[in-house]
């Protein structure tokens, strides 16, 4: 089976595929993408990662996404629109900060699955797969009471996974929910450009001038967009380091910085250690899952 596109309030697909054919397009739904088998590498908003049984990915409705399937993979894919999220929450006067957030961002652009406890995945799948029941039982979800609170739960606790991670966009401090959250949308697609995110560019894509720009950027955020700029790129550094096997040099080059020492430098100022000395201390204390880190980063 191969999934389709509709674009109703909720839906709910279980199929497998050996090749996934939306080739990355941004679709207006929230997606959690559960993996029952097979492996292969996900590849959202123009970066690569890989997947494996287990792996619960949430995309949100303005990221771009596609699998490279190396083994057949069994997916479930749940989708809900933003409509379905605010009626959701009007219903139970239920709040998600986060799935919130992801409506208006380009959301976990950088990272994979979004829970890494096996107990969690197994308590997220199981609920999926009562609503999936329910569809099948009674080929509908809409105006469905236990329906509605198996969504609330799901919601929930995805909400609160996107909470715990690390690798959440960073949301300037004091900012404005209009330029500053365009702004940051806009620096995260374009964050391994450097022609991108120069301020004069940036002041063209934003009509603006760059001196009222950078003030203004830093006005309502609390830093200057360079400091803003450096501190996600950081992040995203930190998050290659746990994640995959590239080496300092690919990882500095891939997001613009000058050289191996100019990344050392930046990092140990954030973390108080080097890129080197971090990745060997998470690697000892297991905080990289070996299964992961394989060849295929080399073909990004």
């Amino acid at each position: 089976m191969k999934p389709n596109t509709q674009h109703g309030l909720l839906d709910v697909q279980r199929f497998e595929t050996s090749h996934w054919p939306l080739a990355g397009r941004a679709q207006r739904q929230f997606k959690l993408i559960l993996i029952r088998a097979g492996y292969g590498y996900h590849r959202i908003n123009g970066n690569q990662f890989p997947y494996r049984s287990g792996d619960i990915f949430f995309l949100g409705p303005v990221d771009s996404h596609s699998f490279l399937i190396d083994q057949p993979t069994s997916f479930c894919v749940l989708t809900f629109t933003e409509l379905y999220l605010s009626r959701l929450s009007a219903s139970g006067q239920e709040a998600w900060p986060q799935l919130s957030d992801q409506g208006q961002l380009v959301s976990q652009p950088f990272v994979g699955s979004i829970v890494s406890n096996t107990t969690e995945q197994q308590h997220l799948s199981a609920l999926v797969d009562m609503v999936q029941a329910e569809q099948f039982n009674h080929g509908h979800l809409l105006a469905n009471p236990i329906v509605e609170s198996l969504m609330k739960t799901i919601v929930s606790l995805v909400d609160r996974q996107l909470a715990r991670h690390p690798m959440q966009l960073p949301t300037p401090k004091n900012a404005s929910p209009s330029l500053i959250r365009r702004m940051g949308a806009y620096i995260c697609h374009h964050i391994t450009q450097p022609d991108r995110l120069r301020i004069d560019r940036m002041a063209d894509v934003f009509h603006y001038s760059q001196s009222h720009l950078s003030a203004l950027f830093k006005q309502q955020a609390g830093e200057s967009i360079q400091q803003y700029i450096i501190r996600y790129k950081l992040q995203l550094v930190e998050a290659r380091l746990r994640l995959s096997n590239m080496t300092i040099s690919q990882i500095a080059d891939e997001f613009g910085f000058t050289d191996i020492c100019h990344l050392n430098k930046l990092f140990k100022q954030r973390y108080q250690t080097t890129p080197t000395a971090y990745r060997r201390r998470v690697q000892v204390s297991g905080l990289i899952d070996p299964t992961y880190a394989h060849d295929a980063f080399d073909a990004v």
